[in-house]
This record gives C-alpha cells, sequence and structure tokens, in this order.
C-alpha cells in the first residue's frame, strides 16, 4: 500500500484532502499530515512516503523548498504542489525541481484524485523498471565491457566513467589485458550438436575460464558472443611480463584441458596496458595477432608478436639450393637472383633431357616459394593465383627459356612486395610508438624499453628503426609532445609550473624549466 503525505498549515486543507479521497481505492493510505515544512521534512528523514501533497505557500520551509529536500532525501518520491494563486512561474519552478504536477485551489478533488492516480502509476512503473534494472545488472557489466573494448579512450572514458561507479565495479589496477578465444568449428559443431547445446558447452568454458585465472588476477570478465570469448583480465603485479607469463601459461593449460573437446581453439593475446580505458588497444592487438593463425597452422596462441617482430630474412630456411633464392629475395638483390634463375636454368637444362623431371623441380620450387608468402604473410591474392594457375599449366610454355623468364619476372614480383611489406611493416611500428608516447607522455618513467615493449621488438632495434624511417630521436619525440602539451597548459589554465610540469611528465620543476627553454628559447613563465 502507498505512503501519503499531506502537508499544509491550514488544517482544514489538510483534513479536507484525508476525507475527500477514496484511498482504498488507490491502494493507498494517509502515512503522515505535517502543518509545515520543517515537521514533514523530519518525518520524511525517518520514515517512507511515496507521494506528498503539500501547499506551496507555508511558514519556515515553503512547499518549493520542501520538495527539493524530499527529493534530495529520495529521488523517487512523487510530489504534487497545491496553491492558493495562479501564478505560471510557481508551476514552471516546480516542475523544473522535480514536481510531478502543480494544481490550484479551490482544489477539484475528483481532479485531484486522478492526478494522484496518475502519479502512483507512474511510481509503480518507475520501481517496477527499477527491478528489472536492478536484474539486469550483469547484462549492463557485459555492455560496459563490450563499449570499453570497442571505444577509443577518450570515448570510453567520458562515456563509462559514470557506469563504472553506478555498476561498483573495482576497476582500479595497474595492468590490464584482452584476450580474443574463438571456436575455429563454432559452425560444424552448430549443425552437429545443435545451436543449443552449443551454447551450452560455450558457457561452461566460460566458467572454466573464470575459475582457472580466478587464482591469479582480481579483475575476471568474460563477454560470450556466437563464436568467441573474450576475455578482459587486470592485477596489481608489479610487473607487466610476469601478468604476461601468467596468462599466456594460463592459456597453454586451457588449450590443454580442451585438447580432446569438440571445440577447436584460436587464442589471440592482445598487449598489456596500463590504463583502462584504452583497453580497446589490447582488443585490437588480440584481433590483429588472429588474422595471423593462416599463416601458422600448427600454433593455437597468437600474439602480436608473432608479427611485428619478424624480420623479412632467410633465417628459417637453410642457404641452399632453393633457399639461396629465398635469401636473395629477402636481400632484394635483383642482380643476384638473375644470375640465379640463370644457374638454375642452365643445370635442369644440362642436367635434365626430360621434360618431365624438369617440371617436377619447378614443381618443388614454386611450391616453396609458396609456403615463403604464407610464412612471411605477405598477402597478394593476384600473385598467389598466378603461382597457381602456372602450376597447373606448365605443359603451356613450349621452350624452357619463356618459363624461366616468367619465373624472372615472378620473383621480381616477390621482391618488390616484400621490400613494401618492410616499409609498411617499419612504418606501422612507428605509428604505434608515437601513439604509445601519446597515451603515456604524463608517466616520469616512460623510458625507450616500455615503449620497445609495448610494440614488440628489442630497444636497439626500435630505437635505429625509428631514427631511420622518422629522422628523429624517440626521445626527442617524448619531449616534443610534452612541451606542446605544456605550451597548452600555460596558454589555457591557471596551473602553476609545478603542477603542469607534473602533468606534463616532469617530477623535477626545475628540469621541466630547462627542457622548455632549451626547446622554446623561452623560460615558462616568460611563455605564458
Amino acid at each position: 500500500m502507498y505512503k501519503i503525505m499531506i502537508i499544509d498549515d491550514n488544517h482544514i486543507s489538510v483534513d479536507g484532502i484525508c476525507h475527500n479521497i477514496d484511498w482504498s481505492d488507490l491502494n493507498a493510505e494517509v502515512a503522515c499530515k505535517a502543518y509545515d515544512g520543517q515537521q514533514a521534512l523530519d518525518y520524511l528523514q525517518n520514515n517512507m512516503v511515496d507521494l506528498i501533497i503539500s501547499d506551496i505557500e507555508m511558514p519556515q520551509l515553503d512547499g518549493l523548498s520542501l520538495a527539493q529536500n524530499a527529493l534530495k532525501i529520495n529521488s523517487s518520491i512523487k510530489i504534487i504542489l497545491i496553491s492558493a494563486f495562479d501564478k505560471f512561474e510557481y508551476a514552471k519552478q516546480a516542475i523544473r525541481l522535480g514536481a510531478f504536477d502543480y494544481i490550484e485551489k479551490p482544489l477539484d478533488y475528483s481532479y485531484l484524485k486522478k492526478i494522484i492516480r496518475n502519479a502512483l502509476s507512474m511510481l509503480n512503473k518507475e520501481q517496477r523498471n527499477l527491478e528489472i534494472l536492478k536484474q539486469s545488472r550483469p547484462i549492463m557489466i557485459d555492455n560496459f565491457f563490450h563499449k570499453l573494448i570497442q571505444s577509443s579512450s577518450d570515448e570510453a572514458r567520458y562515456t563509462l566513467s559514470n557506469y563504472a561507479d553506478y555498476l561498483q565495479l573495482n576497476l582500479d589496477y595497474h595492468y590490464y589485458q584482452a584476450i580474443v578465444i574463438q571456436i575455429q568449428n563454432a559452425t560444424d559443431i552448430k549443425e552437429k550438436k545443435g545451436i543449443e547445446e552449443y551454447h551450452i558447452k560455450l558457457m561452461s568454458m566460460s566458467d572454466t575460464i573464470k575459475e582457472l585465472f580466478n587464482e591469479h588476477f582480481s579483475l575476471i570478465h568474460t563477454l560470450t558472443s556466437f563464436d568467441e570469448i573474450v576475455l578482459v583480465i587486470a592485477h596489481n603485479y608489479s610487473n607487466q611480463k610476469y601478468l604476461y607469463n601468467t596468462s599466456y601459461d594460463l592459456l597453454t593449460e586451457l588449450l590443454q584441458l580442451y585438447k580432446n573437446s569438440f571445440f577447436e581453439l584460436n587464442i589471440g593475446i592482445g598487449n598489456i596496458v596500463k590504463y583502462l580505458w584504452t583497453l580497446s588497444v589490447s582488443y585490437s592487438n588480440a584481433l590483429k595477432s588472429l588474422e595471423y593463425r593462416f599463416f601458422f597452422p600448427q600454433k593455437n596462441i597468437f600474439t602480436l608478436g608473432d608479427t611485428i617482430d619478424n624480420d623479412y630474412s632467410a633465417e628459417l630456411y637453410e642457404v641452399s639450393g632453393h633457399e639461396k633464392l629465398i635469401q636473395l629475395l629477402c636481400e632484394n638483390d635483383l642482380d643476384g637472383i638473375e644470375k640465379w634463375i640463370l644457374s638454375f636454368s642452365e643445370e635442369l637444362t644440362q642436367n635434365y633431357k626430360n621434360k618431365q623431371f624438369i617440371f617436377i623441380r619447378i614443381y618443388q620450387l614454386l611450391g616453396h616459394l609458396l609456403k615463403f608468402l604464407c610464412d612471411m604473410g605477405i598477402r597478394s591474392n593476384d600473385m598467389e593465383k598466378d603461382i597457381i594457375k602456372t602450376y597447373q599449366h606448365l605443359d603451356s610454355f613450349s621452350t624452357s627459356t619463356e618459363i624461366f623468364q616468367w619465373l624472372s619476372s615472378l620473383c621480381q614480383t616477390i621482391s618488390d612486395k616484400i621490400n613494401l611489406s618492410a616499409q609498411s611493416r617499419q612504418e606501422h611500428v612507428c605509428t604505434a610508438t608515437i601513439n604509445y608516447i601519446h597515451q603515456h607522455y604524463q608517466d616520469n618513467t616512460l623510458c625507450l624499453n616500455e615503449i620497445a615493449n609495448n610494440v614488440h621488438i628489442s630497444p636497439a632495434h626500435l630505437s635505429a628503426l625509428f631514427k631511420k624511417q622518422r629522422q628523429q630521436n624517440i626521445s626527442d619525440v617524448i619531449t616534443d609532445i610534452r612541451i606542446e602539451t605544456a605550451c597548452n597548459l600555460l596558454k589555457n589554465t591557471n596551473l602553476s609550473l609545478k603542477e603542469i610540469s607534473a602533468k606534463v611528465g616532469y617530477s623535477n620543476q626545475y628540469y621541466f624549466s630547462s627542457c622548455f627553454k632549451k626547446k622554446t628559447g623561452q623560460t615558462p613563465s616568460s611563455y605564458r
């Protein structure tokens, strides 16, 4: 039954409302009659009330002030305000404060009853929706993490920070990581076992993952979709490498658990990030690493290190026979390639007088080149189709010269692709480096080792590669970004020099001033 409070400094008005409304028909009862605003407010501090009917003009505390304070105590309470004066400003202010409705004296009790019924009906709907909302908390948490891994850091921080508090999520950790577990044979399982059994098994796997990671991580959340599970983990480990190794070992254990099940798993591991709002970077890298499962079919766990740090060299191939050609292709040695093909053609034509034997040797070479392209992740469907087509129609060449000319042209194309792909890879590393600096320049501990670890190459390699590509040292880029940000803060804020130096990654204000003057020719104070 709904609890009603009636407030008016006129006792007759209070009694009139009490006796002229059929409260039982409204499933309500008058729980409190008060004759000034302060008395009503004291009652509200200790008692539950669903609906307030209050006069506006009262001593001590007027109806508008009472409404404002009542909503602070209970934001869902409904308030109907009454006044003997036809003042439009009162009505506007009442609605703006959050009152349900405003009516004038003298009262039409049938109209008042209608307003009360509407207010209680809305209250009932809101209470029902609130209960649904509370029951939907797990779904809201899933939506929170879905949005988090798919949004840029600024967008995530802007749209989700309030939700973290509302959902009572503890998200304050040193390091975060996203992992994508894909079901390679999902379609086959659904066809054989049915969708319902498939998803029951998938939910069981999600539970297993949580149990497996529970002892090692403070935050564990899984997002289950049709064909994959996204795992978000976090902890306060002092060493991010330890977190990475721990998650990798647990995923290896997970693969062993499901080795003989009907699930075929491929796992992409994202890089570790320091800030919750940059978790989308880790998720993106996890997806990126999974793209390379085609080139490494023998593997089940993939990291970005499997791809980014691969140099286009022939280290995996012995330098003999076909491997020598592959080495020349990696080195982009066009003269050497021509000489090798010439030597290869002379060897075949001199040693094999049977046409079929020559074709067998060329079949072997084309197969080796195709495997090399896949291993190196060089995507060129047209080139691969050309190789396969030629592989199937070697008989169409009327002379040995024709096929060796085609082979020479193919090797030229492969060499160009390797060179372009290497440049693209190097540019990707440089872009990732600059992005990481932009996200972490405020950390006074930011260094080359940390950045290199994030882009998965050695510090020395990164330093040399960045210098070659951008004609600038990484340390200079860090300084430029910090000083540029400091200039903006000096112009547009009233922060002290000490506060600005801390915000742009300098632990020492005087060192900041020295760097600022060296870069701009002015002291920070002069610049401001």
